[in-house]
């Protein structure tokens, strides 16, 4: 049985993450479906002030200091946080919500209380729209299911999750060129649509060709559908 290093684990959740929010924005319908058989908290909460709005119905959000923390607000997790891991996270979070990538995904963790007893959490946050951000939580000793419950949902990614880390070593900029490359755009109408000249592009390209180790098309739109970001 092949056993996942803890840098596999937290790749993996973050795809996992990732996969998610897409299901999420694509098809409502299949995601609550699924979302019965995901052992794992999600919740969407609003960038300005950081409130919860969607809770789904898993036990995180089922014990009473989870349950005040969606009435009252972000404020109350001063009351049942560790100080210095909720400001890291809140520090993150910022520091996130300024570089606005809707492909990049934010992790952190977390010490709360739940059910009177402080627990780490570990999170991935990511872009839902321009207000929200979609979330997905698990306890820190949980991590090592993530790749069980992906696989049993998704297809398997053991052989993509180099791709996964390599995706996420692009640049904002890289990112945007990679979506416009697989959807078929020429080196000229990708300098046109982003306002930068022809052999910025090409310089774009040839980076993006080097980090995610592929030399042609095919080879850049098979990696873009195993990673839906086309």
């Amino acid at each position: 049985m092949e056993i996942l290093t803890e840098k596999e684990q937290l790749l993996q959740s973050q795809h996992f993450a990732f996969r998610l929010r897409n299901l999420y924005q694509n098809d409502r319908q299949l995601f609550d479906q699924l979302n019965d058989y995901i052992p794992y908290s999600i919740h969407i909460n609003r960038q300005d002030n950081l409130d919860i709005t969607y809770a789904n119905d898993k036990p995180l959000f089922k014990a009473p200091e989870m349950e005040k923390l969606v009435e009252v607000g972000s404020s109350y997790l001063d009351e049942i946080s560790c100080l210095v891991l909720h400001r890291n996270a809140v520090t993150k979070a910022t520091k996130f919500r300024k570089a606005n990538d809707i492909d990049s995904v934010c992790s952190y963790i977390q010490q709360l209380q739940f059910n009177n007893e402080k627990r780490y959490f570990y999170s991935n946050k990511l872009i839902l729209d321009n207000d929200l951000y979609f979330n997905i939580s698990s306890t820190v000793d949980e991590l090592g299911l993530i790749g069980k419950v992906f696989n049993s949902i998704f297809r398997p990614i053991h052989t993509n999750q180099i791709s996964w880390q390599q995706f996420q070593s692009l640049t904002k900029q890289e990112k945007k060129i990679l979506h416009l490359l697989a959807n078929g755009s020429s080196t000229k109408e990708i300098a046109e649509q982003l306002f930068i000249s022809t052999h910025t592009a090409q310089t774009h390209r040839r980076n993006i060709n080097q980090k995610l180790n592929i030399s042609s098309v095919s080879d850049l739109v098979k990696i873009s559908l195993i990673l839906e970001i086309i």
